[in-house]
């Protein structure tokens, strides 16, 4: 046994050692395998060796020693848990002998979690999950979870969807307040529209896909001198769902309606967004109704706003309008003839204007999944959009834009803002500007008119090498965001947007509806709070991400019989590793491994985002030829590899 003197020494020389240590701070990332990484606050990382990463999640802050492995990398040692998010998680029930696990389906964590027997319920091995964290594996690398709910079986028909709903948390059910409050919107709906001027002898029309039913805008355009008015109505539920109402809450909770293939999640009950404020045709209804003049050139003039009440005369498809502009005088009916006529050249004078002074978004192709009734794919058609798509859309980014001119001015609301490239990132960007176009290397790329200028010179230029810088910079851009205030939208070339012709599908839709009334009505509006405003941001990106992981899953599903078959398709991502490749017929993504054969490695050029095997080399958008060579279905992959006329020699 040591003495006082002995265990004072051994104390000592603990905490010499301990002084002698780097520590640092920083978030888990996990990995495909057992090992993991530290990204630490400076931006370095650490690696993670599996032993320490079997005691920690992926997105655990953790401070750790770091040791110096040479060549700049660091190993960490994990030191204390400071923080961890992980309290929830869905995957399968697996059995191993006498053990019971759920085997995660969350990015990085790539072990087994153990289910002791008092927390399996009445699950069984092999069904899809959902599981509460009860024990964080930080003391012995032991980590416990507990069964919540049952999800389904494996070869339930839909269960894709039911698993990515429960992973992404998606609400599903309304509360009994908000259906509540919804039947009493019926008795207040008449009265409402009974208080307000009718504006239906306008001659307005919905334009969208044949099987929509919440329709939230109508439209109409009349000729004036030097150009035209273009009206739109707008479906109005800010009149009747009051801010912090249990509706409100609920919409606000889930920020937009979320469109799954296959599968509607409506931000209002279904009876609202379709049928009560949906602007069915020949049903008076609620509206904001604004007017924006427009002239021959495609400028915007004035724009005024009022709460009315209109009846839409028509319901109208794409493909119905698009046929009798393209010159089916039957396609349409005649009362909107003349309407849609004007709202054609309208259109066309505003995309003109918009090429010359803004920026516009690359007109791609839509891809639309048709399930069987297993709910899987059945197939997928490609969709060009059509002159009428192209006529709409000028109409709402017009309102969109008028909108966000007047919220500026009001100095409130929600608005859509792109900032440009990441600052991280403008080191990168500044470097390639140097080499290829000096001149804007020095400006503030941050400010519209710079950045405007920039993109515009690009795409007037053909050659290979301008338009592959064109691709690589546009890797760099942040994603737009939402913002309380009003802030260039790099993206669109726009001093301010803010959207507001959405309001049953999109809560910022909403909540702008309300500043533009209370405005209207010389009050004080309520306002979101930054903290509110990064809520419907993080809703909106984890509805995203949800439906990109049932996409990914249901075409690996798809492409399982695709094996050994042909496409051509186009480069989306240029890595040391190969090339990702969307394919033309069906928008479905792959990756073309080059970096297999290590007697004939690829050379990558990363900062032109280039990769060159045998003299052949490929980039960004470049199209290619490609043959599916596997499916992994439960890591949602697809491998594919160069046909043979694309193969290097």
């Amino acid at each position: 046994m040591l003495d006082a003197d002995a265990l004072k020494q051994l104390s000592q020389l603990k905490s010499n050692i301990r002084s002698s240590k780097e520590f640092a701070e920083g978030r888990v990332r996990g990995s495909n395998g057992k090992f993991g990484f530290v990204v630490l606050d400076d931006g370095r990382e650490a690696f993670l060796p599996p032993p320490e990463m079997e005691r920690v999640f992926p997105g655990d802050r953790v401070r750790i020693s770091l040791s110096d492995e040479g060549k700049g990398k660091l190993a960490a040692e994990l030191d204390a848990l400071l923080e961890s998010g992980l309290k929830y998680l869905v995957g399968q029930y697996v059995q191993r002998g006498q053990g019971h696990f759920v085997q995660p389906s969350q990015n990085g964590l790539s072990r087994w979690i153990f289910l002791p027997p008092k927390a399996r319920g009445k699950a069984q091995p092999g069904e899809f999950i959902a599981c509460a964290v009860n024990r964080h594996p930080f003391k012995d690398g032991k980590a416990q979870a507990r069964v919540e709910s049952v999800i389904g079986k494996a070869d339930m028909p839909g269960i894709e969807h039911a698993f990515v709903v429960a992973q992404h948390q998606l609400p599903e059910r309304f509360s009994g307040a908000a259906l509540k409050q919804a039947e009493e919107i019926k008795g207040k709906l008449e009265a409402l529209t009974a208080e307000r001027g009718d504006l239906s002898d306008i001659g307005f029309a919905t334009i969208d896909a044949e099987s929509t039913l919440d329709m939230d805008d109508a439209l109409a355009v009349t000729e004036r001198d030097g150009g035209w008015t273009l009206h739109i109505a707008v479906a109005d539920p800010s009149s009747l769902i009051e801010a912090g109402s249990p509706l409100d809450r609920e919409a606000f909770k889930r920020a937009h309606s979320q469109y799954l293939p296959g599968e509607t999640l409506p931000m209002l009950p279904p009876d609202l967004c379709e049928n009560l404020f949906s602007l069915v045709e020949g049903e008076l209804r609620p509206a904001l109704v604004l007017h924006i003049d427009i002239d021959s050139d495609g400028a915007l003039g004035e724009s005024r706003y009022e709460f009315a009440a209109i009846r839409s005369r028509h319901k109208l498809s794409y493909d119905r309008v698009s046929r009798f502009v393209e010159g089916d005088d039957s396609a349409a009916p005649e009362a909107q003839h003349q309407s849609l006529r004007s709202l054609a050249a309208m259109g066309e004078a505003r995309a003109a204007y918009r090429a010359g002074h803004s920026l516009m978004m690359e007109d791609r192709p839509d891809y639309e999944i048709l399930l069987n009734d297993q709910r899987k794919i059945e197939r997928i058609e490609k969709r060009e959009r059509n002159v009428a798509q192209r006529m709409v859309e000028e109409a709402m980014l017009a309102a969109n834009i008028c909108m966000g001119r007047e919220l500026a001015a009001l100095g409130r609301g929600c608005f859509s803002v792109h900032l440009g490239f990441r600052d991280e990132r403008m080191g990168e960007v500044k470097s390639l500007l140097k080499e290829a176009l000096p001149e804007y290397a020095e400006k503030d790329l941050h400010k519209l008119e710079n950045y405007l200028a920039l993109v515009k010179h690009l795409e007037a230029h053909q050659e290979p090498a301008m338009q592959n810088l064109l691709a690589v910079l546009k890797r760099m851009l942040r994603p737009g965001q939402l913002s309380n205030s009003a802030a260039p939208h790099l993206g669109l070339g726009l001093e301010a947007y803010a959207t507001v012709t959405s309001p049953i599908r999109k809560y910022n839709d909403l909540h702008n509806h309300r500043i533009l009334r209370a405005a209207a009505e010389d009050r004080q509006p309520e306002t979101l709070s930054d903290e509110q405003i990064e809520a419907l941001q993080q809703s909106l990106v984890n509805g995203r991400q949800a439906n990109r992981a049932l996409e990914q899953w249901l075409y690996s599903q798809f492409m399982q019989n695709k094996v050994g078959q042909t496409f051509s398709g186009r480069i989306t991502l240029v890595n040391g590793a190969g090339l990702g490749v969307r394919l033309d017929d069906n928008g479905i993504d792959g990756f073309v491994r080059l970096n297999n054969n290590k007697k004939n490695l690829p050379e990558f050029d990363g900062k032109h985002l280039v990769l060159t095997r045998n003299e052949k080399t490929y980039q960004l958008e470049q199209p290619v030829t490609v043959k599916v060579t596997a499916v992994d279905v439960d890591k949602r992959r697809i491998a594919l590899a160069l046909a043979e006329a694309e193969q290097p020699e």
